[in-house]
């Protein structure tokens, strides 16, 4: 499954940048859906990547839902990044297998940003049998980290959602 979402941001592509790619671990202060996150310590970080990745706990239960987010490939020049995602705790009927994602920051003017999210998604035995909503679901999910990231940059504060 393949998911790309864009968003065009009144930040600097610098600002920008520096929020998606250099504090990757700060996830929790513009991604609505993240309670927690954090540095992955003890490993390498690829060529020009600030860390090796980051773990985003969705619930404040220390055997809740993670994930486990590396970083695979990092080019601050070209503001572009791909990171795999693997869910951690999830429940034995968990649709998704592993997600990587690519982001990358354009600019589009001095003062404007298009960033881009891309998925593509591999799907349990489970996920594959809802693929249609789960698609819209996951669809739906992607656009409001978008947005999340656009209301946090362009004034910063975030209202946390469910």
């Amino acid at each position: 499954m393949k998911i790309t979402k864009k968003v065009l941001i009144e930040r600097h592509p610098e600002d920008v940048w520096q929020t998606v790619a250099e504090q990757f671990d700060q996830a929790h202060k513009w991604m609505g859906i993240v309670e927690n996150s954090y540095k992955v310590q003890g490993q390498s970080a690829v060529d020009g990547a600030p860390m090796a990745g980051r773990v985003c706990e969705f619930t404040n239960d220390p055997n809740g839902l993670k994930a486990e987010e590396k970083i695979l490939n990092f080019s601050a020049e070209q503001m572009h990044f791909d990171f795999d995602v693997v869910p951690v705790n999830a429940p034995k009927l968990f649709p998704v297998k592993r997600n990587v994602v690519t982001m990358s920051v354009r600019k589009t003017s001095n003062s404007h940003s298009e960033v881009t999210w891309y998925s593509h998604i591999e799907l349990s035995l489970f996920g594959y049998v809802f693929y249609p909503l789960l698609k819209r679901g996951l669809s739906k999910s992607f656009a409001g980290i978008m947005e999340d990231l656009k209301r946090y940059l362009e004034i910063k504060d975030i209202t946390k959602h469910a």
